[in-house]
């Protein structure tokens, strides 16, 4: 017993002793058991094991280094084009001095490899107003789709992906579930840049072949082939600044800024100039605005330097009640053109257009929520309801054009104006004029309509222009038709009477003992023919002189010979010029008449002989002789003069 109370005394002075003098040993080996734990240093925990915080943030980001180093040719090439690129490295490395503190501050207390505060540097080069082409945002860069699943807020006012604060949370939250998913970082890191579920596809891939499924043996695009080798030379160049001829820009181990709340809706600029800093240095670390002005309701607290934020709630204490924000919302009633909301609101049509980024030659819908200057007599703060389902849409600017319509007879402009599909009040106005006044056919009405509706309605007016212009040619057309047709039937009939008076003139008189005398048939043809002579006046052809027996004889001697038979007469009309169609047609029809009725008169005598050898009773040096022929005969008979009738 009493051994084992000397060697307690014992032990207790040994121990004494190694706290007094190896502070520093005792120290590394709290280091080494952090790391056999898996844990990762922070602040707080240095103070637990007994360490002073390094007093430079990068000592502090090279402690927490956990992850295995990854050495292939396209480390070294990252590796070199950074040596090649001092500028750039210097312009990153110098932009993140206001929040790597902040992220951390956020792995060590997750206990989450240090390496981590780097990737910022690969996805964005620490610029939270970064997007890239595939619309991803903010220092973390998420697309809006992973944004939403990690409540990162997107609206008209704000956008999460930015917020230094909220993108560094969820970015976190997704590291860890990758981490847990696959339990290795470099891929977490690779499902980070390409997908979970391509990562999966990839490794399910390499375990059905029979490959390995570490990040180096599977198949993935270069860009993915190239995101860890990043991570992995700005982790070699951290640690050994000087191998790479980099100097790293002095980031003091001591928060960059500190939050403030706020209760009340307040300008950007007014912040700025309470904190008394510039607009561009509070833009910088509330990344997140959309606008220039913070919604209290949507962003509780802003984010201020660390030394500025003790003075903004100084002055912000001295301003009382007075007003902080000179916007507002204001939610437009109709679908109108900037300009008319402009001059609703009282503010300037470039105004509107630039805070909330109106694009050219768009209109406001109805529905839709500006922001507009804030009224002096408006203390009101906008809520976070009215704030979040808040919306603006746009219409393509109607340009409107000036024509003038022709209105129908009996139109007023109350039908007129529905027969257009316009209201009638417009249509009045335009017009100065009531809607129920009288309007004259073909009155032209003033309209002030958009361009499609006007461009329809002149075409259709047109349409119809040229649809009553062809129906009148068409009458026209028909009405001179008829009256043609009743001038030449008009001509035929004068002609007709005129024929007809003159032969009646013409015809030879006759003595009343000649009165019953029958003429023959070529007799009355020669006269008809006479009087047709006599009425073409002085230059028509004359008659042959000759005796009609004589004529006869010289016709029948030219047909025996086969010539045709020459009709001087009808030849020479041929020629005369008084020889119109209607009179050809009538001294046609008149001929044609005549040798009917010649003919009837040549066939009459021999007929008549005929029946007379066929009775009985006949006899004489005749009587053995066969009958001539009839129209022989006929023309025999004819050609002596006609006997009288008894």
């Amino acid at each position: 017993m009493f051994f084992r109370y000397v060697m307690s005394l014992c032990a207790i002075a040994v121990l004494a002793g190694c706290a007094t003098g190896g502070g520093q040993n005792a120290g590394s080996v709290g280091i080494r058991m952090s790391d056999v734990d898996g844990n990762v240093f922070s602040g707080k925990s240095s103070s637990r094991f007994g360490l002073s915080s390094p007093n430079d943030m990068w000592e502090r980001v090279q402690r927490g280094f956990s992850m295995p180093d990854l050495d292939n040719a396209i480390v070294r090439d990252r590796e070199a084009w950074y040596t090649r690129n001092p500028n750039s490295v210097s312009r990153m490395l110098g932009r993140s001095d206001k929040y790597l503190f902040h992220v951390v501050e956020e792995l060590e207390r997750r206990r989450m490899p240090t390496e981590l505060a780097l990737l910022p540097f690969v996805e964005s080069a620490f610029n939270p107003q970064a997007v890239s082409s595939a619309k991803a945002a903010g220092m973390w860069q998420f697309i809006p789709s992973t944004g939403k699943q990690y409540e990162l807020a997107q609206n008209r006012f704000l956008d999460d992906r930015r917020d230094v604060l909220r993108s560094t949370r969820a970015a976190m939250d997704y590291l860890q579930r990758l981490y847990t998913m696959f339990g290795d970082w470099h891929l977490a890191l690779a499902a980070y840049n390409w997908g979970e579920g391509n990562v999966q596809r990839a490794i399910n891939r390499n375990i059905a072949a029979g490959r390995g499924t570490s990040y180096e043996e599977l198949n993935m695009p270069q860009e993915t082939r190239q995101y860890v080798p990043k991570l992995q030379a700005l982790k070699n160049i951290i640690r050994n600044p000087a191998t790479f001829n980099t100097a790293l820009p002095n980031v003091a181990n001591h928060p960059y800024f500190d939050q403030v709340k706020i209760s009340r809706d307040i300008d950007v600029s007014m912040a700025a100039r309470l904190a008394e800093i510039s607009v561009d240095d509070f833009k910088a670390l509330n990344p997140s605005l959309n606008k220039p002005m913070v919604i209290a309701s949507l962003t509780p607290r802003i984010l201020l330097p660390w030394e500025a934020a003790p003075r903004f709630r100084e002055n912000l204490a001295r301003l009382g009640n007075n007003r902080l924000a000179s916007w507002t919302l204001w939610t437009a009633p109709t679908t109108m053109t900037v300009a008319q909301a402009a001059e609703q609101v009282g503010a300037t049509e470039e105004q509107l257009r630039e805070i909330n980024r109106i694009p050219p030659r768009m209109m406001v819908r109805a529905g839709s929520s500006l922001m507009v200057p804030r009224p002096d007599w408006h203390n009101t703060e906008i809520s976070s309801a009215v704030a979040r389902s808040s919306s603006i849409s746009f219409a393509p600017e109607v340009v409107l054009r000036r024509i003038t319509l022709k209105a129908q007879d009996g139109d007023t402009i109350a039908s007129f104006a529905a027969r257009v599909g316009v209201p009638a009040q417009d249509v009045a106005s335009w017009n100065r004029t009531s809607t129920n006044a009288s309007l004259e056919a073909d009155e032209a009405v003033v309209l002030n309509l958009p361009q499609t509706q006007a461009s329809r309605l002149l075409n259709q007016q047109r349409a119809e222009e040229a649809l009553a212009a062809r129906a009148e040619r068409l009458a026209q057309r028909q009405r001179q038709r008829e009256e043609s047709i009743v001038r030449v039937s008009s001509r035929k009939s004068s002609a007709r009477t005129r024929d007809a008076e003159k032969e009646a003139d013409t015809r030879p008189a006759r003595s009343k003992a000649n009165r019953n005398e029958e003429p023959s048939a070529r007799g009355k043809a020669a006269s008809r023919e006479d009087e047709r002579t006599t009425r073409r006046g002085k230059n028509a052809p004359k008659e042959d002189a000759r005796p009609v027996k004589e004529k006869a004889a010289a016709d029948d001697s030219r047909t025996a010979k086969g010539k045709p038979v020459r009709d001087d007469a009808r030849s020479k009309r041929r020629a005369d010029p008084e020889d119109r169609p209607e009179r050809k047609d009538a001294s046609r029809a008149s001929d044609k008449a005549a040798n009917r009725r010649a003919k009837g008169a040549e066939e009459a005598p021999a007929k008549a002989r005929s029946a007379a050898s066929d009775k009985p009773g006949r006899s004489g040096k005749n009587a053995d002789k066969p009958a001539k022929d009839a129209r022989t005969s006929g023309k025999e008979k004819n050609d002596k003069p006609a006997r009288k009738g008894k």
